[in-house]
């Protein structure tokens, strides 16, 4: 599902227009980045929580050449899944 889908199946859902759910999913975008940027964790109910890690550097071999390569240090945002969520999923995937 890419922006447009899910904008439509919101649109539908939630009774607004496409400019409106666009408009509120740019909004709620917005919201959980700047969160993020301050480290803060986003927990959404039955859902799951978005958090920023730092990963620390390490040392990666190419896999053609051998060579190795330091890789830097970054933040990345991990993604934990809520136990409704999973349960949810499972329960999809033993249909």
């Amino acid at each position: 599902m890419n922006s447009s889908e899910l904008i439509t199946a919101l649109s539908q859902r939630l009774k607004l227009s496409k400019q409106e759910t666009a408009a509120r999913l740019d909004d709620t975008v917005a919201v959980i980045t700047a969160e993020l940027i301050k480290e803060n964790v986003v927990s959404i109910t039955n859902f799951g929580s978005l958090e920023v890690k730092k990963r620390n550097e390490r040392i990666n071999v190419h896999p053609e050449t051998g060579k190795k390569m330091l890789i830097p240090p970054k933040l990345i945002v991990k993604f934990k899944a809520a136990p409704s969520f999973n349960k949810k999923i499972k329960e999809l995937s033993h249909e």
